[in-house]
């Protein structure tokens, strides 16, 4: 009996592709957070790993050579190394980086996005990924604040710098989608409506 061939199957991923899935991901674990406290955590990571994918589409320009140069000595010398979320971040807040063409914009982070960026990076997503041994209680209605803000600065790197990200329209609708949706199920949530309770109290 003649034996079928084999073929290869391939997972490809682009720094496009692979940001768009984190997005789809942190979509994913919001909807679960009204049953599983837990799924904030995958959220953070999500929603951290799409804002930097989406920093780094938006300010490399035409060539990888700007946010993952070649390492110059070591043993490593010659490989290329990502710069670090956050310099992908400062490199899209720069208006001179940032002019790539005649629509360019840089980020302009409003101070609670940057208080929430700040949070999710060095709060909460370091903590996660190289957690120690230790009992870590975490307050949640700050949780939503964080993600919808988190969420914005991730749709205007992805969607309205005006550089070379060259997203299909189906990519581009999605984002879109997703931003949109994500937020909406955010500030229908318990946690978010006592939120807003507390911070009118406190004005």
């Amino acid at each position: 009996m003649k034996q079928r061939k084999i073929r290869a199957k391939w997972l490809r991923l682009t720094e496009k592709t692979n940001a768009l899935d984190y997005l789809e991901k942190a979509y994913d674990f919001i909807r679960q957070t009204e049953t599983s406290v837990l799924a904030w955590k995958w959220v953070i990571l999500a929603l951290h790993s799409a804002l930097y994918g989406f920093a780094i589409c938006a300010c490399q320009g035409t060539t990888p050579d700007f946010v993952a140069p070649k390492i110059k000595k070591g043993k490593n010398k010659g490989k290329r190394q990502l710069i670090n979320f956050n310099k992908a971040l400062v490199l899209c807040q720069n208006p001179n980086w940032m002019h790539m063409t005649v629509d360019s914009k840089h980020l302009q982070l409003s101070h609670s996005q940057e208080q929430s960026i700040c949070y999710l990076h060095e709060e909460f997503r370091n903590n996660f990924e190289h957690f120690s041994p230790k009992s870590w209680s975490i307050e949640l209605h700050g949780m939503p604040q964080i993600a919808i803000d988190v969420l914005e600065v991730t749709r205007f790197l992805a969607l309205d710098t005006g550089n070379y990200i060259h997203l299909t329209q189906t990519q581009m609708k999605r984002i879109k989608s997703i931003v949109f949706q994500s937020k909406r199920i955010l500030k229908q949530r318990k946690l978010y409506k006592e939120a807003e309770i507390i911070k009118s109290k406190q004005i």
